[in-house]
């Protein structure tokens, strides 16, 4: 889901020149947070008319949505040692500069193609988005100050940015187009960049390097198999530009790996990936995106080009996820201390999956409104999961190393929501087309696509619940 997840490492202070300037900072600092997760929301609403005005077909369309929390993702961890080496307020400025310039490209898209680079460049821009200004907001409190206030406004305030995305993205398309979903993000990052000179810069620690090498696999890698899997379904499993999209993934794997065993400063600590705190943590992340980027595509298309509903109120349909998830988030803890992590796990678990089988009995012919009861189902599972997945993980990684571990969250967020877009994009369309060119009527065809998506959903969540209960450590998690 949409939380930041935020680079712990140790933050120098300088004063800021008044109160004012530091009100006008955090401000500024606040809707950077919110505009990045808006950008990940935001988009689905658009796809049908996007479609219709570019031509994009079913792959390009899952391209567009997915190519910006891809790099997003990807580039969290290396856009927070950028800040450390060479100035957060430096970096953060430079990106929303890129953000900015990208997202106007994105509204002026003459073709899906471009669209794609675009969303590609929005994505690493949008990487410091959500790094970087809790980092300057800490910064700039007094010495000894208390953080919880500072990181709990900007987490609420970028939360807020996955509720308000459907909607926001259901009224402007609705009104005005889909170029105006970007050019309301394009308007929100001048007033990030207004803001930014207000902010006080952090000092450069010397001690950081940037893994270049590791970086450079890992985005080639993962974009390897993101194509392989979103056009398998259109080009043929067996073609060669597939085959050889699925080497390359291998291949970029095998070599970062490797590398990131002789790097004195690895991007990613594989010796964390032996605990099972650490994995139970990522596997949680894993279904949650999976789960909620796969079935918010599969909804949008459900709602938009089969029942037929206008943008403006679709908007309305998707939201209850996140707003599930946003509610039951700030309770999580809650539940964790009264039922423990075992229950908590069955609870949740419960919830996902009882919200995919509410999904699962909708039909083409049916009203629209058991679609957002069953998200807000699932939202429930999503919220009570998403803080002690991101606690377990972390928890489990020692002080030195809480970067790494945010960063392996955003990744393993940004990655299986890919691979819930392309897995359930691929089934329901491949199933649907099956059934039209035997002769079924669409509107059974896409019921039935729905229907098979949704129990692969099921499945995959129940055998990623057995796995996550066993290996969830019964007593309290020491760092390695």
């Amino acid at each position: 889901m949409h939380h930041a997840v935020f680079l712990h490492r140790p933050i120098s202070r300088k004063p800021v020149s008044s109160a004012a300037a530091a009100r006008i900072a955090a401000l500024g600092l606040n809707l950077a947070g919110f505009m990045g997760v808006v950008n990940i929301t935001v988009i689905y609403l658009a796809l049908p008319y996007i479609d219709r005005t570019l031509h994009a077909g079913v792959a390009n369309q899952e391209w567009i949505v997915s190519m910006y929390p891809l790099m997003e993702g990807g580039f969290t961890l290396a856009a927070g040692t950028m800040g450390d080496l060479y100035g957060r307020r430096r970096v953060l400025t430079a990106l929303t500069w890129l953000f900015v310039v990208s997202t106007l490209g994105c509204a002026l898209a003459p073709s899906a193609p471009f669209l794609i680079v675009m969303r590609a460049l929005q994505g690493l821009g949008g990487a410091a988005l959500l790094s970087l200004p809790v980092a300057i907001l800490i910064q700039m409190l007094p010495e000894n100050a208390d953080h919880e206030d500072t990181i709990k406004v900007f987490s609420t305030v970028a939360g807020s940015g996955g509720i308000a995305g459907p909607v926001l993205g259901g009224i402007l398309v609705h009104f005005w187009g889909w170029p105006s979903i970007f050019y309301l993000s394009v308007a929100m990052g001048i007033l990030v960049l207004a803001a930014l000179p207000f902010a006080s810069e952090s000092d450069r620690d010397p001690s950081m390097r940037f893994d270049f090498g590791g970086q450079i696999l890992s985005i080639v890698s993962l974009v390897a198999a993101s194509f392989a899997l979103i056009e398998g379904g259109v080009r043929g499993w067996n073609s060669m530009p597939i085959l050889a999209a699925f080497g390359i993934f291998v291949c970029g794997a095998a070599a970062f790996i490797s590398l990131e065993r002789r790097t004195p400063k690895p991007m990613i600590h594989l010796s964390y990936f032996r605990s099972p705190a650490f994995d139970s943590g990522l596997l949680m992340v894993a279904i949650i995106n999976f789960l909620f980027y796969g079935v918010m595509l599969l909804a949008t298309t459900f709602l938009q080009n089969g029942q037929h509903v206008s943008a403006f109120l679709a908007g309305f349909y998707l939201m209850p996820a996140n707003l599930a998830f946003f509610l039951v988030n700030q309770i999580s803890p809650w539940a964790e201390n009264r039922l423990g992590k075992h229950r908590l796990v069955v609870v949740a678990w419960l919830f996902l999956i009882g919200g995919i089988a509410w999904l699962t009995s909708e039909s083409i012919t049916k009203a629209s409104w058991p679609i957002g009861a069953g998200l807000f189902v699932m939202g429930i599972g999503f919220g009570l999961m998403w803080t002690p997945s991101c606690t377990l993980t972390m928890g489990a990684c020692a002080d030195a190393d809480q970067g790494f571990a945010s960063g392996a969250i955003a990744l393993a967020r940004s990655f299986f929501g890919v691979l819930g877009i392309a897995i359930l994009g691929t089934l329901f369309t491949s199933r649907a087309q099956q059934l039209v060119a035997t002769g079924v009527s669409q509107a059974n065809a896409l019921s039935q696509g729905w229907h098979l998506a949704l129990l692969f959903c099921i499945g995959l969540t129940l055998v990623f619940g057995v796995i996550v209960y066993a290996l969830i450590p019964v007593r309290k998690v020491q760092p390695a």
